[in-house]
């Protein structure tokens, strides 16, 4: 038997019932593929239908030249560039008629051309329609024979008009089965997958330059700290409702992210994108503060104006949401994505790819900013922060891939990488008979409130020798109810095992009095506004009333910030600890700290020698 020539067919996934995509079975159905099966059978071809995922990729296969045939296909559609067609057959729907074709693309063999079209031609009207009528059965005479024509005809235009309203039918079910699994609970909008579709259902090459791309970034995180996961997901859905109102008809709106809104914006209305949003943002801000108080709120835009040459949907909503991300650090309402600003998160985006390999190569380097006795300035300690020493850039400061690697998950690498520098420091510095510098270390609240976070860090600490208690670890900003038992749980098992813990950045944002209720901890660390203000008589009275209860709670109470020397004088008549800023040191890399120390011990040692 000879073998048969392989002909692959991309086909329309919902088509129905002429050709469509059966999930159930992973195949193509319909009248189509039945009418290749039978030419299959006959002749010496073999038709294979191309996978598919149930969208339609014919366009593509067809670009690439990856099948033979491009099937289902009626009158009007939007064809793909081809070698050629064959009339499947003709029907008539609503008075109209309505043609269907097969294509050929230039790798179809010009022998399947050839018998397809004459297997096709072959075919009578009833085959093709479903209508089997066998000439066995007609009427023997000339008024019998018009009699079948014309009910013929008819079964034609019925089978036509059936057709049509089962096409009908079925994408209407078709589209509630995918709208449900599209459509995001808590706003009812829909998701990623449901943007993505109508993306590209609705633009195109010739109106895209008319669009721009808005996302609207909620901080969620934040509001469910400070409100609670229910009255977020309320807030968030309020937002829904806002934008849904005042989108056009010719505009996209879906939900792409947990934390985030996109909206294609057809910019030929009368109102220009400033204008439009700014009411509604100001409906965002009166609900909030009328249910919640909340007098700031965590929701920014960045504005991406489609351009001609844009084709990676993905990568728009991705110049879009760093747009929001610029106008959430330059509490800014919107952000317009600029050449400038584009070219910048370019260069983030070579920093993201570049991070493994940094993590890798060591670049990333332990530099310490000291802490000094508020009484005597001797060095007493130091803040551990980290700098990246890139191959192409140079040092870079922590700003820089810090909120980066927050954005992208990674910062708890980041985190455990700089415990185990600063535990590496501590022994180097035992080793030269230093025992009472200790260090503090920052972590990310995503690293903090982990339940595995003090046994990572157990499984660091255990490789060193250097005393526990000259590790101090700070946490930053309190909590959402539901990670508060991990932190004190956290809070707990450090200092059990010797570790100090200090409460970071205490008296700004949502860090105050309450927070030492919830943990025991054992110092605080005073914010730089509060030091910037501190020279006022409300700023000196509130500084000087934290201290005071720091002090009652047996806590060490460190400030930052000081760069004046008022500031120094006045944080001593009220008693302050430990101070650190530019004052005093600016951050220095490990080797020069080390030097510094050095030279402060042996100093000490000379003079105790002098004394004795």
């Amino acid at each position: 038997m000879n073998q048969k020539t392989l002909i692959y067919v991309a086909g329309n996934p919902d088509g129905y019932p002429l050709e469509y995509f059966d999930r159930d079975t992973q195949t193509f159905e319909g009248v189509i593929p039945q009418l290749l099966r039978e030419f299959s059978e006959q002749s010496g071809y073999d038709i294979v239908y191309y996978g598919t995922d149930g969208d339609d990729h014919r366009a593509d296969y067809a670009v690439n030249n990856q099948v033979d045939l491009l099937s289902g296909y009626a009158q009007g559609d939007r064809i793909p560039e081809n070698d050629g067609s064959v009339v499947l057959f003709t029907a008539s729907m609503g008075g109209e008629e309505q043609v269907y074709y097969l294509y050929f693309t230039d790798a179809t063999p010009d022998t399947f051309r050839a018998e397809l079209t004459g297997f096709l031609s072959s075919l009578p009207a009833g085959k093709i329609t479903g209508a089997l009528l066998s000439a066995g059965d007609a009427p023997n005479n000339e008024h019998s024979l018009h009699l079948v024509i014309a009910s013929l005809a008819l079964v034609v235009v019925l089978l036509g008009c059936t057709i049509a309203l089962l096409v009908r039918a079925f994408r209407k079910r078709l589209r509630n089965l995918w709208l449900e699994a599209h459509t995001d609970e808590v706003t009812g909008l829909g998701n990623g997958e449901q943007f993505q579709r109508y993306y590209r259902q609705y633009v195109n090459d010739k109106n895209k330059v008319l669009y721009q791309l808005l996302y609207f970034y909620v901080d969620t995180d934040h509001l469910r700290r400070i409100i609670g996961g229910k009255e977020t997901d309320e807030f968030v859905s309020k937002c829904a409702s806002f934008l849904r109102e005042n989108a056009a008809d010719t505009d996209i709106l879906a939900r792409v992210s947990e934390r985030g809104f996109a909206m294609l914006r057809f910019t030929s209305g009368t109102l220009g994108t400033e204008e439009w949003l700014k009411p509604v943002l100001e409906r965002v801000r009166q609900y909030a503060e009328q249910c919640w108080k909340l007098l700031e709120v965590d929701i920014y835009v960045g504005v991406y104006p489609l351009k001609k040459q844009d084709w990676d949907l993905n990568e728009m909503l991705f110049y879009a949401l760093q747009g929001a991300y610029e106008a959430q650090r330059t509490a800014k309402d919107y952000v317009l994505c600029s050449n400038e600003m584009m070219e910048r998160i370019q260069q983030e985006k070579l920093l993201q790819a570049s991070i493994d390999d940094a993590f890798s190569k060591h670049e990333f380097q332990l530099y310490l900013q000291f802490y000094v006795d508020a009484h005597t300035f001797d060095v007493v300690g130091g803040e551990a922060l980290s700098r990246w020493n890139h191959p192409q850039r140079g040092v870079l400061l922590s700003g820089e891939f810090v909120p980066l690697m927050e954005r992208e998950k990674s910062i708890s690498r980041l985190d455990y990488y700089c415990l185990e520098e600063v535990c590496g420091f501590l022994e180097e510095l035992l080793h030269e008979n230093v025992d009472t510098f200790f260090i503090s270390c920052n972590f990310s609240r995503e690293t903090f409130v982990a339940p595995e976070f003090v046994k990572n860090v157990k499984n660091i600490i255990n490789r060193y020798t250097f005393p526990r208690e000259l590790l101090i670890m700070e946490i930053t900003e309190s909590v959402d109810v539901e990670n508060v038992l991990q932190i004190q749980k956290n809070v707990t098992l450090l200092q059990e095992y010797g570790v100090q813990v200090v409460l970071d950045d205490f008296g700004e944002g949502f860090t105050s009095f309450y927070d030492l209720q919830k943990y025991s901890i054992n110092g605080i660390k005073l914010g730089k506004s509060l030091i910037d203000h501190m020279m006022t008589p409300s700023g000196m009275s509130v500084l000087k009333g934290m201290i005071q209860v720091g002090h009652e709670l047996n806590m060490t109470i460190l400030a930052e910030g000081v760069e004046e020397d008022s500031q120094v004088e006045a944080l001593q008549k009220i008693n302050c600890d430990v101070i650190q800023g530019f004052r005093f040191y600016h951050p220095m890399p490990r080797w020069e700290v080390k030097r510094k120390i050095l030279s402060q011990h042996e100093a000490a040692g000379a003079s105790a020698s002098g004394n004795t």
